[in-house]
């Protein structure tokens, strides 16, 4: 008997997937050039000040998609070493500050290569990767960070050991369906127009809230299941009842809320615009059409037409 469509999308699903998995080479020169960089900064009057360096981000948490592009590094630094709070004028130094000794310290190590601050970090430009080196200082007692805001020049909470806990959790309910959800939604979301496309960071949290409150029993389920809850904000038209939207909020007169799941109290949506958001939720409304129109296709050619449309996969 031919196979049915939810096991035939199921198995492009995973296709789709193998295409869009970093290449190893692309994993192993970030592995070399992150560790390198670890390396590079032991010495020098800026090694003295660093208690610890480990890998955040994608990369880390194993949700990053083709290309891998960037890497980013949390590092620990004492602040003692700079002299507001070395002299006890403040318990921490300016982030802008911190933020330009790094910079300063990647350009003199790094002479050939660009490297430039950004709002948290110091991006270091290689030919094949960026690295974004995060200063940090460790909240003691906690697994939680203080990252610096150049902009704000303020300290913000933040815990990247949180989230990865949290997505490991979701991921475990789910039978490991979580962390290929998640890539095929960054996928997705990196094929949407620029004025519709979110961070990618953003698209994880909303489906790790969703997939630790909810449970899927596919890839195609998780799919549906998370464009449904995107475009449920702004249409009746569901597959699924919601009853609850887990403290994520998309609406007219509001702004875009997604609770960052490290318990700090942030909104990781925060600086979404209205029209990006409302964009979004189309595109999601979308894509939920043409996986339902894979599934009720009558051939494997415009079941994977549909499919494809609705991952933004063309080209890939």
């Amino acid at each position: 008997a031919p196979a049915s469509a939810d096991v035939v999308v199921e198995s492009e699903l995973r296709e789709i997937l193998r295409r869009i998995e970093p290449t190893p080479t692309q994993k192993d020169g970030a592995r070399r050039s992150q560790a390198n960089l670890r390396r590079q900064l032991q010495g020098g009057g800026i090694g003295e000040r660093i208690l610890d360096a480990y890998l955040s981000g994608s990369y880390r948490r194993k949700t990053a998609i083709y290309p891998l592009e960037d890497v980013d590094i949390i590092i620990a630094i004492d602040p003692k070493g700079w002299p507001a709070a070395m002299f006890g004028l403040s318990d921490k130094p300016q982030p802008s500050i911190v933020l330009q000794s790094f910079a300063s310290a990647l350009r003199y190590r790094y002479s050939e290569t660009s490297a430039f601050t950004q709002r948290r970090s110091v991006r270091l430009e290689l030919n094949h990767l960026h690295v974004d080196c995060v200063p940090a200082i460790a909240i003691e007692g906690s697994d939680f960070i203080w990252v610096g805001d150049r902009k704000e020049d303020v300290w913000v909470k933040s815990s990247p050991k949180r989230h990865e806990a949290a997505l490991i959790e979701a991921n475990q309910q789910n039978d490991g369906l979580v962390v290929p959800i998640v890539k095929l939604l960054k996928c997705w979301n990196s094929g949407l127009p620029k004025s519709a496309r979110l961070r990618s960071f953003v698209v994880e949290t909303a489906a790790v809230t969703l997939f630790t409150r909810t449970r899927v029993a596919s890839l195609l389920d998780g799919l549906l299941m998370f464009l449904d809850f995107i475009a449920h904000f702004a249409s009746d038209d569901n597959e699924y009842r919601w009853s609850s939207t887990f403290g994520i909020r998309m609406s007219w007169w509001d702004s875009m809320t997604v609770p960052d799941t490290a318990g700090t109290g942030g909104n990781v949506a925060a600086g979404v615009e209205h029209g990006q958001m409302r964009a979004f939720q189309r595109h999601a409304e979308s894509s939920r059409e043409h996986l339902r129109k894979a599934l009720s296709a009558r051939s494997d050619g415009t079941l994977q037409r549909h499919l494809w449309s609705a991952l933004n996969v063309e080209g890939r």
